[in-house]
């Protein structure tokens, strides 16, 4: 966990994306899961903001299927953030969530960051943060 000040901010995961996370939506890890809002009783989606490296807020939707296997994946508000962002296959998202003593009872607010992949002859050589 990186501490910062007052404020701890918690990398939930990382993931590099695929054409699936750019043209559709955003495959979220299960394991990740009990770090976004609770969902309710027969409740399948839940929206959550997540605020970017320049401290722009994004609505998004997060989808659980019903049953067992929930495979949660993020679906509204997605497409605009990557478009936004200029996203590409291999590129990479990290989603922290943040909290200080005052979002203790509100669970916090959750950090969306991005970093672009940087390839020569279609190998990846490592990643640079993106801004804008």
């Amino acid at each position: 966990m990186l501490k910062m000040g007052k404020t701890n901010e918690k990398c939930l995961f990382s993931k590099t994306l695929t054409k699936t996370d750019i043209n559709n939506k955003f495959s979220v890890k299960s394991k990740s899961l009990p770090s976004f809002p609770p969902f309710g009783a027969q409740t399948y989606a839940q929206d959550f903001n997540a605020e970017d490296e320049e401290g722009k807020k994004w609505l998004f939707r997060l989808i659980i299927r019903k049953g067992k296997h929930k495979k949660p994946v993020i679906s509204a508000g997605w497409r605009s953030f990557v478009r936004q962002k200029k996203l590409k296959i291999d590129d990479k998202v990290l989603f922290f969530k943040e909290q200080n003593e005052a979002e203790i009872a509100t669970g916090g607010k959750y950090k969306i960051k991005v970093q672009k992949s940087v390839k020569v002859f279609k190998a990846i050589i490592g990643y640079v943060p993106c801004m804008g």
